[in-house]
């Protein structure tokens, strides 16, 4: 009676083996680069894909443009430094948590700034697709107000932009926004 022939595996795969696809570290070598090309593919595609879209075509012009008008920006507000500017808003805010953001403008007499636009600007420093632009509503003399509410949680930043004739003013605040 003859013996069953066993295919022995550790002896094909094995580090005796002349072979180099039956040396495991031929496999562990090809798996670790295989991993590495796998991984940076995944990256790729969720870069893209995740895109929030936070840097502008023209950025090089309009850095150089800012950069060119940061002077005179600097010099017209320093017009309207002597402005009293107060802005109201809750404290702690919630998420989809409708609030009510007020600001106040009086000029070096203390008296209302009268015959002025205002705008709110909330915009998500992660997240450009969420930026809202909201006009303020004069319910007083020199008295601005708007109904605010955040969709997502997380950081925002608040800017109020105050138009008055040829002067702008803007003042900005980050907050943030809880679940």
């Amino acid at each position: 009676m003859s013996r069953p022939k066993i295919l022995c595996v550790s002896k094909t795969i094995s580090q005796d083996n002349k072979n180099a696809w039956g040396n495991p570290w031929v496999f562990a070598i090809a798996g670790t680069m295989a991993t590495f090309i796998i991984v940076n593919i995944i990256f790729v595609i969720t870069a893209f894909v995740t895109n929030p879209g936070l840097v502008v075509e023209d950025y090089y012009e309009k850095g150089r443009e800012y950069e060119k008008n940061a002077l005179k920006m600097l010099a017209a507000t320093q017009a309207t430094r002597h402005w009293e500017t107060k802005l109201d808003m809750p404290k702690i805010i919630n998420l989809k948590e409708k609030i009510f953001v007020t600001f106040t403008a009086v000029d070096e007499l203390g008296l209302p700034v009268r015959d002025a636009q205002a705008t709110l600007v909330a915009y998500r420093p992660s997240d450009a697709a969420a930026d809202i632009q909201l006009p303020m509503q004069e319910i007083a003399p020199g008295l601005f107000q708007t109904a605010l509410t955040l969709p997502l949680k997380g950081l925002w930043d608040i800017r109020i932009i105050l138009h008055h004739h040829s002067d702008k003013l803007e003042i900005e605040k980050r907050i943030s926004v809880k679940a």
